[in-house]
């Protein structure tokens, strides 16, 4: 008797684990769609509309709360740039993404900025190698220049270290 007990406990937690997970599976999938992240679906068969909807989620993003989803934003932006999706709008949200408090989301947006191809983000970008204490984000704003065929003022000076790498080494 007591074995059928164990038994029927077993298989029972068996079920409720398994239809717990499938019901987690599907939140987080409802949840992504929504946000627009549907892995399912070719971005060639999106309409206007929708594309135009997930543009707009991605530059509200980039003003979100959490760094992780400006960061997630801006990385698909860069995404839809070099995929050939660029937009004027994304131009000045980006920009403004470069002096985010969170050096991932500023690089993220540097790359972006690379990728959109536009060359009035250059000026911008060489402000963030000269003056960003992050490596990161003056590594990926470098990048973006390269991108845009701009010259580095590291470049110019025949230098590759810039004043945040000597303190960097030197501490």
């Amino acid at each position: 008797m007591g074995m059928i007990i164990l038994v029927v406990l077993i298989v029972g937690g068996i079920i409720w684990w398994v239809s717990s997970n499938q019901a987690v599976s599907r939140n987080e999938k409802t949840y992504l769609k929504t946000r627009g992240y549907d892995a399912g679906e070719q971005p060639e068969e999106r309409s206007a509309a929708r594309q135009e909807a997930r543009l707009m989620d991605l530059l509200n993003s980039l003003d979100d709360v959490t760094p992780y989803s400006r960061e997630r934003a801006a990385e698909e932006l860069s995404l839809l740039c070099a995929d050939g999706g660029r937009d004027e709008r994304m131009f000045a949200p980006l920009v403004a993404a470069l002096d985010d408090r969170n050096s991932s989301v500023r690089g993220a947006a540097a790359m972006a900025l690379g990728n959109l191809g536009d060359v009035r983000a250059v000026p911008h970008l060489e402000r963030v190698v000269a003056s960003d204490g992050s490596s990161h984000a003056r590594n990926q704003a470098r990048l973006a220049l390269d991108k845009l065929g701009a010259v580095t003022p590291s470049d110019a000076s025949g230098s590759s270290d810039s004043p945040g790498r000597q303190e960097e080494t030197a501490g």
